[in-house]
């Protein structure tokens, strides 16, 4: 990423259930912590949550707030790391459907990557929105509105999407510190 200032003193909520893309998060970490930002990792699990590093069952990290606890209005920013073990948990929590529409209520950025794009059609958010989405994500997104733009990182006003990958990541944070640097003006 080549302009990390605009997350230098942002308080950015990470959020996440146990199978989270481990690999994402890492880029997520890295990127934050380098621009002197800070993170939070919000979960409903309790104590720590799991990632998920390929075939595998990753590390544990410390939760630094549940969901049921956590309000938009004290982060800059909202990001959910794709990991298709830890979505059905994300999306039958009333909580997490709570903040992501307060995120998008309020014109927050919201950084959505790989299969965490399908939070948006538990929270009736789909509709009319471009999102980035692979082929098999791409079905239930169309179905609910959403317009699937063939590209690995789409922004749509404070919605930004990726697809999976080390560059989707990278390029999805590139954004979001754009947004964030909108935000502030």
């Amino acid at each position: 990423m080549s302009d990390l200032s605009a997350f230098k003193g942002k308080k950015i909520a990470v959020m996440v259930a146990s199978g989270f893309n481990e690999e994402h998060f890492l880029i997520i970490q890295k990127t934050i912590l380098a621009a002197e930002g800070s993170y939070t990792i919000i979960s409903r699990d309790i104590g720590t949550t799991n990632g998920w590093a390929s075939k595998k069952w990753g590390l544990s990290y410390p939760v630094g707030r549940p969901v049921s606890e956590t309000l938009a209005i004290d982060y800059d920013a909202l990001i959910i790391p794709g990991g298709a073990n830890q979505i059905v948990t994300l999306s039958n929590d009333l909580h997490v459907r709570r903040i992501l529409r307060a995120f998008l209520r309020e014109n927050e950025p919201v950084a959505l990557a790989g299969v965490s794009t399908m939070l948006l059609t538990t929270i009736d958010a789909a509709k009319g929105r471009k999102v980035a989405a692979s082929d098999a994500d791409s079905a239930l997104l169309i179905a609910a509105g959403a317009e699937i733009i063939d590209k690995p990182t789409v922004k749509d006003q404070n919605l930004i999407s990726a697809t999976s990958g080390e560059a989707g990541i990278s390029d999805l944070l590139e954004m979001l510190g754009q947004a964030l640097k909108e935000n502030t003006n």
